[in-house]
């Protein structure tokens, strides 16, 4: 297995589950001691690992995430990582990326939806002495890894090796085995989308909607998904991982955005991106059919960190 891997918090390498939970918390506006925060925050990981112990073949996971403005506060002895940052609200056009409150994210997933309810449940109540629980979004498995405007989301992700070097801060770095993640909630113009005939939606994504084939050069514009999204450096493009799940029922429905990447510049730029027009006019066209809801920043700390700090 990769050295660098295994320095990793397990949730952040592993590929999307049946069933995952995203939970957001605002840290509560009042002066905390360290001792309340450790308190609450060393209750975490024995959450994770008894309900666990419930089932083992469900891969249960808990990735903890934790933002800038957090950070002073969580860990007041510890310099935060380099990249660590608010995320930047961007507008452009009608479009709009808003940037939302957000201070402890975790990740729960696992193949059973109740063991996820479990953990959220029992982490809530551990963490309501300093933090509120504003978000908790339950994300699943939609057909074969597609999301709610019917394509397979995830396709172009980095496997085995490059998975691990896209993902994970590397060796030289205070937090080597570290990772930044990009949160945004999408809710889908599901009308207008299904409005649209197949050859404009796979034109839209860059790719074929029923077999997942992406679309030739000649064939695919400037302002499809997969090209606006896509990061090159000198020459190369640079990859992350999307760790998304649908989320919703049929009243309100779209996808979580879970991005994950050796250094938050790059999920950035991915975004600023998309949502930009070029000197030709040319935005990503999906976000003519979702809007963001959501937008923050957290930093995924090595496992070392977590075991140092809560007595895992």
């Amino acid at each position: 297995m990769n050295e660098l891997a295994m320095l990793a918090q397990p949730g952040v390498l592993t590929n999307p589950t049946s069933h995952v939970e995203y939970l957001t918390f605002i840290l509560k506006d009042q002066w905390l001691n360290l001792d309340e925060i450790g308190e609450a925050l060393s209750q975490l990981p024995g959450i994770e690992k008894s309900i666990r112990q419930k089932d083992p073949s469900a891969g249960l996971t808990m990735t903890m995430g934790f933002s800038a403005n957090a950070w002073p506060s969580l860990f007041p002895d510890v310099s935060p990582p380099a990249e660590l940052r608010v995320f930047a609200e961007m507008q452009n056009g009608e479009r709009h990326f808003p940037s939302t409150a957000g201070d402890i994210f975790l990740m729960v997933k696992s193949e059973r939806i109740d063991l996820n309810f479990q953990v959220a449940k029992h982490a809530a109540k551990a963490l309501s002495g300093i933090a509120d629980l504003v978000e908790d979004i339950q994300g699943y498995k939609y057909l074969d890894n597609r999301d709610m405007i019917d394509f397979v989301d995830g396709t172009e992700n980095p496997v085995d090796d490059e998975r691990v070097e896209s993902v994970l801060i590397g060796t030289g770095d205070d937090y080597q085995g570290g990772s930044y993640l990009t949160v945004q909630r999408y809710v889908d113009r599901q009308g207008l989308w299904d409005a649209q005939a197949t050859e404009h939606q796979e034109k839209v994504i860059g790719r074929t909607k029923m077999d997942d084939i992406e679309l030739s050069d000649a064939e695919k514009p400037a302002w499809a998904h997969n090209e606006k999204s896509k990061v090159e450096m000198e020459g190369e493009e640079v990859k992350m991982l999307r760790q998304n799940r649908p989320y919703g029922n049929a009243i309100e429905h779209g996808t979580m955005f879970v991005g994950f990447a050796s250094t938050a510049s790059l999920i950035e730029t991915s975004l600023r991106q998309m949502i930009t027009a070029d000197e030709d006019g040319n935005y990503d066209r999906l976000l003519d059919y979702v809007e963001a809801k959501t937008g923050a920043n957290y930093f995924i700390p090595p496992q070392a960190f977590i075991d140092d700090r809560f007595d895992a």
